[in-house]
């Protein structure tokens, strides 16, 4: 019995700091790998990742797909075979170079991390990676560990049972012509048909979610030009099947809005949704996918469906008489103005809010305070007018809670905002920006400030870079910045290798 090293496959597809270490195995075994930590650096990290497949005897060449080596260095891969019994039977250290890939000028090798507690930022970044919109992937000590050759736009930084969703720009800065789930190496598994039956196309942009059967939805806009009005911008929510890539409805929300009032710093015709999250059925309502909207400030439960509005939260304290269904707020004190990822949050200090058989659930805002007066009121217009001379201001971002109660039909405000550390660099943007769970903390971006933190839920913040973190290349106007930045989980990379597993083997 032997396993036996063949060759390697540098960059397989997309990501050019991954790898297929190619063997010839005759037995029964299970697998790990280790990319080792670089030596040119001594706060590098290894990064780490154990197989829960058994590999069977086989004639065909096996391929372990490896993800986070180094980008122009000569990586050292420990790979390590055990059989049944858990005897190590193969440890071997293999090289892979990458300093002979081609990188964009604009490519950010390494971040600095600021702490102050080791231990804590430790154990709460752990084996993680930084993602940006780009999909450049950084590890706890900053360095690039995933590259991809050919960067996508307006990537929402979403997966889903080991697979990676991500759009194409094209054409178009923000919107995606083309829309794909791969893996976590660049391989296209499917690309999705963003067309309807009557074969009305369309363009997908900011968020996806998806619900208990497993089918996927996505914000859409059937005028990816952008060069009329003939429907309002970003009003449309698509419905997927995730294994075919095939549309099952689309809806289009541009009439639902014809009497809104929208943030004076929005596009004229803008309904601008932005944001998607899920609750399962079982709650006083059903099952209902959660839509946000930017430029109203307004959040909706809607039926999967058909997309019928089952429930509406006037968060942005302006347009409380737009539906008939609104939510009670009046136990909210402070609305959010323009914010971003509104989502369905885990963390286990709101577990006293959170009953889904009962309705109850907590969201979290990223409120970027875009378009406010002096005194903290939005400052709006109507969504068919222009915009107007009337002054506003931004103030700086911060990341609210909202406590759903669907039995009571009320929202009040879950606890204090968390405020972010403004005294070195002002964590002011009007447009974009991100927060997302990271099991019991938080990863938090704001795009125009171009920061990142990873911050408790009453605020201690564990982590921050005050950094370039992203680059657009060809559009100045957005230097430095990205829609999104988040944390990728271990569990989560550990899914993502799992399926790039199958991929390679199937």
């Amino acid at each position: 019995m032997a396993i036996i090293y063949t060759d390697r496959d540098l960059a397989p597809a997309n990501n050019q700091l991954a790898a297929y270490l190619n063997f010839i195995i005759d037995e029964a075994v299970t697998y790990s790998y280790t990319v080792l930590a670089r030596n040119t650096s001594p706060t590098s990290v290894d990064f780490n990742y154990v197989s829960d497949v058994t590999i069977e005897n086989t004639d065909n060449i096996v391929k372990i797909p490896v993800i986070g080596l180094y980008a122009n260095y000569p990586n050292q891969v420990r790979v390590m075979f055990k059989d049944l019994d858990g005897i190590e039977i193969f440890n071997q250290i293999i090289m892979v170079r990458t300093d002979t890939q081609v990188y964009r000028d604009a490519t950010i090798f390494h971040l600095n991390i600021e702490h102050t507690d080791t231990t804590k930022f430790t154990s709460v970044w752990g084996n993680s990676w930084l993602m940006t919109t780009n999909c450049d992937g950084y590890d706890q000590n900053g360095d690039l560990r995933c590259y991809y050759s050919e960067p996508y736009r307006n990537q929402m930084l979403r997966t889903h049972n080991g697979y990676f969703y991500i759009g194409s720009d094209e054409d178009e800065h923000w919107y995606g012509r083309r829309f794909f789930k791969i893996d976590i190496l660049g391989n296209v598994i499917l690309e999705f048909t963003l067309r309807d039956s009557n074969n009305n196309r369309f363009a997908n942009t900011h968020d996806l979610a998806w619900d208990s059967a497993g089918n996927i939805y996505m914000i859409g806009n059937d005028n990816p030009d952008r060069s009329t009005n003939t429907m309002r911008q970003d009003a449309s929510i698509l419905k997927f099947y995730d294994n075919t890539g095939t549309m099952i409805w689309a809806r289009n929300y541009t009439r639902d809005f014809n009497n809104a009032q929208i943030l004076n710093n929005s596009p004229t015709n803008d309904v601008h949704l932005n944001s998607l999250s899920w609750i399962p059925a079982g709650n006083v309502n059903g099952e209902a996918i959660i839509v946000h909207t930017r430029s109203t400030g307004i959040i909706l439960g809607i039926s999967p469906e058909n997309g019928e509005i089952l429930w509406t939260i006037n968060s942005g304290g302006f347009n409380g008489a737009l539906f008939a269904n609104g939510l009670d707020t009046s136990g909210i004190t402070a609305f959010e103005n323009g914010a971003h990822t509104v989502c369905v949050t885990d963390n286990s200090k709101f577990v006293g809010n959170t009953d889904v058989s009962q309705g109850k659930f907590v969201l979290s805002l990223f409120d970027n305070r875009s378009c406010v007066d002096p005194d903290g009121q939005a400052v709006t217009r109507a969504i068919t007018a222009d915009a107007t001379a009337e002054p506003y201001q931004t103030d700086p971002a911060r990341v609210m809670f909202y406590a759903v109660n669907l039995t009571t039909n009320t929202v009040t405000q879950a606890q204090p905002s968390i405020d972010l550390p403004s005294e070195t660099v002002p964590q002011i943007t009007d447009f974009m920006g991100a927060v997302f769970d990271h099991n019991d903390y938080y990863s938090i971006y704001t795009n125009h400030a171009r920061s990142f933190f990873i911050s408790d839920v009453n605020g201690e913040i564990i982590a921050t870079v005050y950094d370039v973190i992203c680059s657009l290349d060809g559009y100045p106007e957005f230097s430095g910045e990205c829609y999104r930045a988040r944390l990728f989980a271990e569990s989560e990379l550990n899914d993502l290798i799992g399926v790039g597993y199958k991929v390679a083997n199937t």
